[in-house]
């Protein structure tokens, strides 16, 4: 102070301060401290308003009674005195408040018995592997048929008897008038079919007849010649038309051939695997019939013994499960709830003396905390107040609250209960072994569990027996089934093995034949085929021909070959149009006796035959005179189009009715009317489970020092906000402050600021953590000690209260209504052991009707053997008749076409006569080579023509063969050198030499003519 005081003499004027002005600063600083003292008392008032107001609800519920009020009853009397007996309603609700029985688990939606838990069936059948699907390419052919059979030559009325039969009732075959070759009824009843088979043996007849024709007139050597120079270019435009003609055929025709070869092999394979088809077929359908028995044999005979077992455990469990309940509708569970909070108190007194100490440490730390936080908050504001009297300074106390930095309820524990108070009540507790009392009434209580169990005694043996006698009735009724089942198996299995040889007969009859033959028909088109193709090419690419030394590959060559596969046509025409006859008769036949399941079922003769595979009904048992349709494959698939299981179809022919089961007793019904229903008879009247001595001890217990204990006592002043404002915080503040000081004018300040914020940091170092971990160990006894000696949150008093209270109103119940309640409870059990049977039985029907044996795969079992038949055999029979019909039918046109251009390419066109207008070669040298020949001319390199009536002009004039036109030669000129004695005109024949006119026949050698020799290319 004496510093302050000279400061300010030693800055002001000496006749400028005065001792008024000292006292006017003096008395403005004690009101700035003064305000600042109301704000604080105003804030701790409203603060404290508010804490008690939260305080005060929590504090007047667990307030132990005023001691100025009487208690109320005396000390010396056993507490709760219980009511008299006619205060107990004998007819109404068993608990207040609870339906039922009174039992928590049926107002928590739960069964009063637990269900029985039936193990599912796994299925364990593996069916045979589906072969690889035939090639697709040839759908469309089969289409094709198909919409041929169906559309077309398609009628109402079923295929005529004798064209297909069924041998011994499993095998289907072809019929005798296909042995015959009678095809009158068939013909007549479909006529389009007539329509078709009549033309096709009119061309059979008709060809060959034209073949003679073709062949003895001569008219594959009649072809026009015409002038072949002057016809050059409409002979060119006549071989190109004819040339594609031809070429669109020869497409057609290798079409035709590939059907017929991809068929022909589809159709090998078909009748190789036609028994391995069928066989499979028949393992396929005996493994679906032996799912099903095991799918039985599994619900009736391992279902029902889980369902017999769960009733003999629930039966030789069934005094517990009384006991139980009737403890939890009187709430004498309240007894092992004392037992329970009585035994943990040791444990509840251990953790209550590490509170003890906790309490210590947390006051101790507490305080110190408490008083270091006041220290600075004087220290700081003493550096306000008098060192630093900047608008920093006092806006830093302002905003800081450091005014409160001491006042956070953590740090006061004055309202803290008295821990060694409830030590000391726990240690009497526990040294007066208290915990015996809960544990006689409980030994009490399970006296009436041996009398409930004695008298059960009495109802296990009859249940058992009965349920013994069930499951020897659901045995035979399993095995009665798997018999049935067995016996259809062995019958599938051996008309499968028959039925797997149809239509053998076609590959026993017609199979080496028809195999050569349609190998030779592939084979002769192919001839053919390959034929055309050389001849067009030869045709197109091919010189023409001259007369003289024509190329082997000219079209010379082209118009043999065709003339070749024109006689080769004739020739196998009415062959192959036979052959396809024959298929197309054949494939008609069949399929409409294999294909037309799927759209004629009843009518179908391999639907017919197939439908004579399975009558269940043999193996049913006979009912009196009844005569009962048999049961055919046609009714299953019908009922697989249904979704229905092969218990549907049973019942539906009266084989067997899987609902028969209901009917099936094996429990006897219990008589509600008798007396005999009451089992349990003893006399619960003198029930006690707590005597009046037990009843003061519990009194006591509740009186002790621990009868206030709650850890709300504790939690509500145990918090971690030690302060309003985080002490590091502040400390940052406080160095901030120091720093924007100025020195040395404020350098007292700024030294007081930062040895507050030292402090402040070394203060939330050293206490605050070890706080809050003391108030976190503490929060966790206290939350334990609550789980070990309270029940439903309540205060130990009022909890050793309410369970008393509890025990003494469940001896009441025991005494009025046990009797009647133990009954109720085994009359429920048997009712219970009843509808699980009722239960049981549903779902051995509900299984067998909607999950058991879906018939879905035994119609693809037989789908699958008609597919085969109709896909694998059937369909490759029509598709090869397309293929070669197609190739015999295209044979016509291709001998028109062959012929036309036969005759184009047998022309002849003169070697060295062309024509100049259609631009021929001039001298037989191409125009790009023509300069280089005239060059040549010029040079007289080469001997020329020396015909005189030739003119060798190089600048014009005719350059052909004939004669004249042209201008002589002078005599003497290079031109002259030779003589040509040719003559002048073309006969059609190849040059030859002469001899002069004027000379004699001579037998020497002559020179021959001149020739034109253009010279090779390498001299261009």
């Amino acid at each position: 102070m004496a510093m302050n005081s000279a400061e300010p003499d030693a800055t002001s004027a000496p006749a400028g301060k005065s001792k008024s002005m000292r006292t006017r600063k003096r008395r403005q600083r004690r009101r700035r401290q003064i305000a600042y003292l109301v704000i604080c008392g105003l804030s701790v008032v409203i603060f404290g308003f508010a804490l008690s107001t939260l305080i005060r609800p929590a504090a007047a519920q667990d307030s132990p009674d005023d001691p100025d009020q009487p208690p109320d009853q005396p000390s010396d009397t056993p507490p709760d005195t219980p009511p008299d007996d006619d205060d107990v309603d004998l007819n109404g609700p068993w608990r207040k408040g609870y339906a039922g029985h009174g039992t928590t688990h049926e107002q928590l939606g739960q069964p009063h018995y637990a269900p029985v838990e039936y193990s599912a069936y796994t299925p364990t059948s593996n069916y045979t592997e589906e072969p690889g699907p035939p090639t697709s390419a040839m759908n469309s052919v089969y289409n094709f048929t198909h919409f041929l059979y169906d559309k077309i030559i398609y009628r109402n009325q079923p295929i005529p008897d004798g064209y297909i039969i069924i041998k011994n009732g499993d095998t289907l075959a072809l019929g005798p008038k296909v042995e015959q070759n009678d095809w009158r009824d068939l013909l007549r009843h479909y006529w389009l079919l007539f329509i078709i088979v009549f033309v096709l043996l009119l061309l059979i007849i008709i060809v060959p007849f034209i073949a003679v024709c073709y062949c003895c007139f001569c008219c594959c050597r009649r072809c026009r010649q015409g002038c072949p120079p002057c016809t050059t270019k409409q002979d060119a435009q006549r071989r190109f038309c004819c040339g594609i003609c031809l070429l669109l055929l020869i497409i057609g025709l290798i079409f035709g051939i590939i059907i017929a070869l991809v068929t022909n092999r589809m159709l090998d394979d078909g009748f190789a695997e036609t028994t391995d088809t069928m066989q499979r077929g028949g393992q396929d359908t005996c493994t679906f019939l032996k799912d099903v028995s095991d799918h039985m044999y599994h619900l009736m005979v391992y279902n029902y013994e889980e369902f017999e077992t769960h009733v003999t455990d629930q039966l030789n469990q069934a005094h517990k499960h009384i006991l139980l309940d009737l403890a939890d509708t009187s709430e004498s569970n309240s007894l092992a709830e004392l037992e329970r909070i009585l035994d943990n108190m040791p444990e509840a007194l251990q953790l209550m003396r590490e509170v003890e100490k906790l309490e210590t440490d947390l006051r101790f730390y507490g305080a110190q905390l408490r008083d270091g936080v006041r220290g600075i908050k004087r220290d700081i504001n003493f550096a306000v107040a008098n060192l630093c009297q900047l608008q920093a300074c006092q806006k830093f106390l302002i905003t800081s609250n450091i005014e409160y930095i001491d006042t956070s309820e953590c740090l006061h524990f004055d309202k803290m209960p008295n821990t060694s108070s409830y030590v000391k009540g726990m240690e009497d507790i526990v040294n007066g072994n208290y915990h015996l009392i809960p544990q006689a009434a409980l030994a009490r209580m399970q006296k009436i569990n041996g009398k409930v169990m004695e008298h059960m005694t009495n109802i296990i043996p009859p249940i058992t027996q009965n349920l013994g006698k069930g499951r020897a009735t659901f045995r035979d009724t399993a095995t009665e089934l798997r018999n049935k089942v067995d016996a259809v198996i062995s019958d599938i299995h051996l008309k499968t093995v028959r039925s797997s040889k149809s239509f053998d007969d076609i590959y026993e009859r017609f199979g080496p034949d028809r195999s050569v033959m349609s190998l030779i028909a592939c084979m002769l088109i192919l001839l053919i085929l390959f034929i055309l193709v050389v001849a067009l090419l030869c045709g197109c690419f091919g010189r023409r021909r001259t007369g003289y030394g024509d190329d082997c590959c000219s079209k010379a060559t082209g118009a043999s070959c065709l003339l070749f596969a024109i006689l080769l046509i004739f020739c196998v025409f009415s062959f192959l149009t036979l052959i396809g006859l024959f298929y197309f008769i054949v494939g008609f036949v069949a399929y409409q006796g294999a294909c037309a399941p799927l759209r004629d079922q009843e009518n179908n003769a391999f639907f017919r035959q197939l439908d004579s595979t399975i009558n269940l009904n043999d193996y049913a048992p006979a009912v009196g005179d009844d005569d009962r349709p048999p049961m055919r494959m046609s009714g299953t698939i019908k009922a697989c189009h249904a979704n229905q299981t092969i218990f549907n179809v049973l019942r539906d022919h009266h084989v067997y009715d899987i609902r028969e089961l209901a009917r099936v007793k094996v429990l006897t019904e219990p008589d509600d009317d008798s007396d005999s229903s009451k089992f349990f008879d003893e006399d619960l009247s003198n029930t006690v489970l707590l005597t009046d001595a037990e009843r003061k001890d519990l009194n006591t217990v509740k009186e002790t020092n621990l009868s206030a204990y709650h850890s709300a006592m504790y939690l509500m002043n145990l918090c971690n906000q030690f302060t309003p404002m985080n002490l590091n915080a502040l400390a940052e503040q406080m160095y901030k402050l120091s720093n924007d000081l100025e020195y040395p004018t404020y350098g007292w300040a700024k030294v007081s600021f930062w040895n507050e914020g030292l402090n402040t940091k070394a203060f939330h170092r050293n206490f605050v953590p070890k706080l809050n971990s003391i108030v976190e160990k503490m929060r966790h006894n206290l939350m334990k000690i609550d789980e070990l000696i309270l029940y439903e949150n309540q205060d130990f008093a009022t909890t050793i209260k309410i369970l008393t209270e509890t025990a003494i109103a469940s001896e009441k119940f025991i005494k009025t209504r046990g009797n009647d309640y133990i009954n109720t409870i085994i009359d429920n059990m048997t009712e219970s052991i009843h509808e699980n049977y009722d239960k049981y039985v549903d779902m051995v029907i509900n299984d067998a009707e909607y999950n058991v044996g879906h018939c879905a795969p035994l119609a693809y079992i037989y789908y699958r053997g008609v597919d085969h038949i109709c896909h694998r055999i059937v369909d490759p029979i029509n598709g090869f008749w397309v293929g070669i019909l197609l190739c015999a039918l295209l044979l016509l046109p291709i001998l028109f076409v062959a012929h036309k251009l036969m005759c184009l390419y047998k022309k002849i066109y003169p070697f060295l006569a062309a024509v100049g207008a259609v631009g021929v070669v001039e001298g037989g040298v191409p125009k790009k080579r023509r300069k280089a020949y005239e060059r040549r001319r010029e040079q007289q390199d080469y001997y020329e023509d020396a015909s005189p009536s030739v003119s060798r002009n190089r600048s014009g004039g005719d350059r052909g063969g004939g004669g004249g036109g042209g201008r002589d030669d002078a005599p003497g000129s290079s031109s002259m050198r030779y003589n040509d004695m040719a003559p002048t005109h073309w006969d059609h024949e190849p040059p030859r030499y002469h001899n002069p006119p004027a000379a004699p026949p001579s037998s020497e050698y002559e020179r021959p003519p001149p020739y034109y020799y253009p010279g090779a290319s390498e001299q261009d």
